[in-house]
């Protein structure tokens, strides 16, 4: 089970292999293979140590004597171009390379890496640095692009003839060129200007084809499509995700770029794997090691040679512990051979925890070092708490003990760090109080479920003054949102419809042209936000639209233009989705239809103002509404104004409407919204309010006060358990915070819409929601919100539950280790959602407890805390966290967050993923607990 950073187009999110496919994992799966078994300690992914430790002994000893440092061993760094057309000329070899060439088109670039995996950097990184052309959506400007390969850090200045023609800088690419006052020359030169971020900060990579998007976001034509390049990078300093937007000169200068990030980024996660490799086998090519190329190379390695290596993989641990180890196995203090480097790993990577735990799981067994099969029967059974049969159980001893018919206490962490043991309890993998079978999940009306939504999606940041961008989409669809929002204005008059408008002609004749002079853009109304064409944007749903998820998408449209680009929405709405958009209902349906019915499906989310005499009645007693109605145009914030034109798109600008325009929605427009049909919300008694495809759209601040009166409050969750309800934050969060969803989720809001751009405790416990359903987006609602409310029922019946409750936090592996800082790592734990904590420790005081501080040691830090007591809960909304934390004399940092619905987590010994403060897996960072919970009656 490989973890990866992907290299397929757009995902932000990093994720394991296994991601997709968790859900469906059994140990009826399982073939027995011996040979395959991962033999690792504290990892599940194979590596070759052997080469890197001949790579570490090969310092000052080579032939050249520079003495170039030891991950510039690892670094072939190339003399001359030339060098690198050399290794190019038998076509490409190199995995990675292959998977460039094949899956991007690349052809035969120049190869940046040879046979052994080392890679090579150009020249170009390492002196001048490569120019390019940065591009954003405030300016054009050259920059010159170095990598330090010594510290796997990238760099990059805005060079001071920013604006200047040189030799290498292409015509084409002059022209795109922002003009550079000279106030601005003059802090160019300066070194605000100047970008550093390390290769663990990259996110992914994104190029030609697969990063058209942004591209097209950006306003740059397609000829420039085969050197272009977006990368996507954590800002350590403004603690956000950022993208760096770059063309390159020309064709090879782009092969060479991309290759060398790829590679570098690849060349990085293996060495941060390598110390948690096993070492069988390795004396077969010690002789290999010793010898390269026919050259003698180095034999021990010092200490200051191991510090060096360490800092290199980013290990967080004490430069004293380190000494203590290497003083441990080497007897003169000096140096150690090719054997002791190995007790060295070996002492590394050794896991205390796992070794006690597995002794006292095998306390009955004459030898504690061997679990037979009746001991992981037993385990799985009354620690784990699985529901398996006896064959399955078979099945995965047979797999995890192979040949020697035992599991040792290796092969015992790699069952805990193996898909089969997920921490997330999946709807479809068991049927159980809590989650129905998969095939019944999935098959009820779209109102009794919570759906992954979000708020303002287009925004990167702030309300007033943030980036538009597709990217908010992309994140958004790529963690499992499943309704997004789009606020449509009148932008400048543009040409990108032309293809689109010719092609459909015949839908729209010279009587009813779509022609105007602006064009439907998205952005955030009256503010100084960026913009982007909508065309772009609904492109870029239809392509990320089920990446995640197949259950339907639905677009939520705010819409703030003029008639004629209404009719063009309609245009890019059908051209681009297609057979995807919902346009009918379903025949002889009258109801709405499930998740499943309308699965790879997109709705439209439309506003509509029916007149009562166009409402008919269902068989079922439920309203229903014709299709023919026209609409005035109302916001989702109940906004007053439209805009007027706006300036060009990725401008900023401020729009101010000279006099108070009100668009009427076109009857062809609101026809889109089929099955969610947007109303103003006036009061809950009027026809309109009995439709069965009616959604009403409330803000934080109305619905707040609608759950204060006792008769709205009843009135909310009637409403709640047979029609659609979305709410959204209110617009005095300036700076897109978000409030904790669980009172709306509590009385059966479905739509629940946050800022999907702020990853704090609301979006936290958003998306811990739906990690019970692999983000499929769609939570069924508790039973006690779908039943009807009887007319006796004031409001709903509400009775604590009583759980008891003991999470062990036994320790943490790899977390990240702060830049130039030592790590010292604590744990809080809290508990969200309980009406009553009563903890067994009297020390806790409130809802979160605190491990003690492991001084000193990120790599392997171990608590074996408890923390345990009773809670009362009144709903089904009962969320755990734990707040990674690393403090110094002066501050604390909270370096990870894990976020977790309490009754989705399955019991037992669980390694849980750890997320940084955006939201982004931290991929080989992991928190091992023990949870126990059961319900007391």
């Amino acid at each position: 089970m490989k973890d990866k950073i992907s290299t397929h187009e757009g995902v932000l999110h990093s994720r394991t292999t296994t991601d997709l496919e968790i859900s469906c994992a059994s140990p009826s799966d399982l073939s027995p293979n011996p040979d395959a078994i991962r033999r690792s300690n504290s990892s599940p992914v194979q590596s070759d140590l052997p080469s890197l430790f001949n790579n570490l002994r090969a310092n000052e000893a080579s032939s050249d004597g520079s003495g170039r440092s030891l991950v510039k061993r690892f670094l072939s760094i190339g003399k001359a171009d030339d060098k690198v057309e050399e290794l190019a000329k038998n076509g490409i070899d190199h995995p990675l390379s292959n998977k460039l060439a094949n899956e991007h088109k690349l052809g035969k670039h120049k190869k940046t890496s040879d046979s052994d995996g080392r890679v090579i950097i150009p020249p170009v990184f390492l002196k001048d640095g490569m120019p390019l052309l940065k591009v954003s959506h405030k300016s054009k400007k050259r920059i010159v692009f170095k990598i330090d390969p010594d510290n796997f850090i990238l760099s990059w200045n805005v060079a001071p003839n920013a604006t200047k023609v040189s030799p290498s800088t292409p015509t084409q690419l002059y022209k795109l060129l922002t003009p550079t006052s000279k106030k601005e020359s003059t802090k160019i030169n300066g070194s605000k200007y100047h970008r550093e971020i390390s290769i663990d900060d990259i996110k992914n990579v994104l190029f030609q084809e697969d990063a058209s998007n942004y591209r097209e976001e950006l306003h740059i034509s397609k000829e420039y499509e085969n050197t272009w390049l977006t990368l996507f990078y954590y800002n350590e300093k403004k603690k956000k995700l950022k993208t760096l937007h770059v063309i390159a000169d020309s064709e090879h200068d782009f092969r060479r770029l991309i290759s060398v990030l790829l590679d570098l980024k690849k060349l990085r996660d293996d060495l941060a794997r390598n110390f948690l490799i096993d070492l069988d086998g390795l004396d077969e090519v010690r002789r290999s090691m010793i010898l390269e190329g026919g050259k003698q190379i180095k034999e021990f390695l010092s200490f200051y040679d191991i510090l060096k290596y360490s800092k290199r993989l980013n290990i967080s641990v004490s430069s004293s512990y380190l000494r203590k180890v290497f003083d441990q196995v080497s007897p003169d203090d000096l140096s150690v051979d090719f054997e002791q480097f190995k007790t060295f790993v070996s002492i590394l990577k050794h896991r205390e925890d796992i070794l006690e735990i597995f002794k006292n799981l095998n306390s009955r067994d004459p030898d504690d070092t061997k679990m037979n099969y009746s001991g992981f029967r037993r385990f799985i059974k009354t620690v784990q708490y699985e529901s398996y049969q006896d064959d399955q159980i078979m099945r995965l001893f047979n797999t995890y003990s192979g040949k020697e018919g035992y599991i040792s206490s290796e092969n015992f962490n790699n069952y805990l760090t193996s898909k089969y043991n997920n921490p997330i309890n999946f709807v479809g993998e068991h049927a159980t109080k809590n989650h129905e079978r998969n095939d019944l999940y999935f098959d009820k009306p779209l109102n009794e479920y919570f759906i992954c939504s979000s708020h303002n999606t287009y925004l990167l940041g702030r309300q007033i003054a943030g980036d538009s961008s597709i990217e908010g989409y992309i994140r958004a669809l790529q963690r499992g949102c499943r309704c997004v929002e789009i606020d449509v204005w009148d932008g400048d008059s543009q040409d990108e419809l032309e293809e689109i408008v010719d092609a459909n002609k015949s839908e729209y004749d010279d009587n009813n042209k779509v022609g105007g002079e602006s064009e439907p853009v998205v952005s955030h109304g009256r503010t100084f936000t960026t913009s982007i064409s909508l065309s772009n944007v609904v492109k870029t749903i239809k392509k990320y639209a089920f990446m995640t998820s197949p259950y339907p998408v639905i677009l939520s449209l705010e819409v703030h233009c003029n008639t004629a680009n209404q009719l063009k929405m309609i245009l890019i709405l059908k051209e681009i989705l297609g057979d995807m958009l919902v346009l009918v209902p379903i025949a002889n349906w009258f109801g709405l239809p499930s998740p499943k019915d309308l699965k790879h499906k997109i709705l439209i989310k439309v506003k509509r103002t029916s007149d009562s005499s166009k409402l008919s009645v269902s068989e079922s007693g439920k309203y229903y509404s014709s299709t023919t109605s026209t609409t005035t145009s109302f916001s989702e914030d109940n906004s007053k104004e439209s805009s007027p034109a706006r300036k060009r798109s990725g401008s900023f600008s401020l729009r101010r409407s000279k006099s108070k325009v009100k668009h009427k929605i076109c009857e062809e427009l609101s026809d889109l919204g089929v099955y969610i049909q947007g109303r103003k919300f006036i009061n809950f008694s009027l026809p309109e309010s009995k439709t069965f495809n009616h959604c009403f759209s409330i803000s934080e601040k109305v619905l707040n006060s609608m759950l204060k009166d006792d008769v709205r409050r009843v009135q909310v969750d009637k409403h709640n358990r047979r029609y659609l309800m979305r709410m959204y934050p209110s617009k005095i969060r300036l700076t897109s915070t978000n409030f904790s969803p669980i009172p709306y989720w509590t009385h059966g809001v479905q739509m629940v819409a946050t800022n999907w751009q702020t990853y704090d405790l609301g979006q936290q416990l958003n998306e811990a929601l739906f990690e019970g359903v692999n983000k499929s987006g769609y939570v069924i609602k508790p039973i006690e919100l779908r039943k009807p409310l009887l007319k006796s029922m004031r409001e709903i019946a509400s009775s604590d539950r009583k759980i008891s409750f003991c999470i062990e936090v036994v320790s943490a592996h790899q977390l990240p280790k702060p830049r130039d800082t030592v790590m010292n790592p604590f744990i809080n734990f809290e508990i969200i959602g309980a009406t009553d904590i009563t903890w067994s420790s009297p020390q806790i005081v409130g809802t979160i407890g605190r491990t003690t501080t492991v001084p000193e040691n990120g790599f392997n830090p171990t608590w074996n805390q408890k923390f345990s007591g009773i809670i009362k809960a009144s709903n089904d909304f009962v969320f755990i966290r734990f707040l990674i934390n690393s403090e110094t004399e002066n501050e604390i940092n909270t370096i990870g967050i894990v976020v977790m619905k309490l009754n989705d987590l399955k019991r037992g010994y669980r390694y849980l993923p750890i997320n940084d403060i955006s939201g982004e897996e931290l991929i080989y960072s992991q928190l091992f607990v023990r949870i126990d919970y059961q319900e007391i009656t």
